[in-house]
């Protein structure tokens, strides 16, 4: 049984998704343009800094990229040296891909300027608001992360 007011709050966080993403987006496309890089290029630093060291197949399972794609994609993060290749000790046919320093760098650059542009964007609310709004997300952080409902305490 569904709930009555899901198809309203996935329209409302979907707006404030959007929201929020354009505030991000003209500060995540300098530094784009500044590196050269592409977004899958991007998003397979954030997976390495994220979780770390992946093969060539999943991150391709993960991006939904075919493995000559893959191979590609690694081949010019490696050559900008954003990341390394590491042989696998038990099938030296797999290599592991793990994020350099400055890959790294280039990720928490990334994140700093997306997180000015979130707290600009946030400065708009009033604070009581903004003090309402973390108590929720603390809560639906908690239970997204364990998996299910819990109970809350009324705001």
């Amino acid at each position: 049984m569904s709930d009555p007011n899901a198809p309203n709050l996935t329209g409302q966080l979907l707006e404030l998704m959007a929201l929020l993403h354009s505030r991000m987006a003209g500060d995540a496309m300098q530094i784009m343009a500044e590196t050269q890089m592409t977004l899958p290029q991007m998003v397979t630093l954030h997976i390495l800094h994220e979780s770390g060291a992946k093969s060539v197949g999943v991150l391709g399972a993960m991006l939904n990229l075919s493995p000559s794609t893959s191979s590609h994609l690694i081949d010019r993060l490696f050559e900008r040296g954003l990341v390394t290749r590491h042989e696998d000790a038990a099938d030296r046919r797999q290599k592991s891909i793990a994020i350099t320093p400055a890959g790294s760098q280039l990720i928490e650059r990334l994140a700093a300027a997306r997180s000015a542009q979130i707290t600009a964007g946030l400065a708009l609310v009033e604070p009581e608001l903004q003090l309402r709004l973390s108590a929720l997300i603390d809560l639906i952080i908690s239970q997204l992360r364990s998996g299910g409902p819990q109970p809350c305490q009324p705001l």
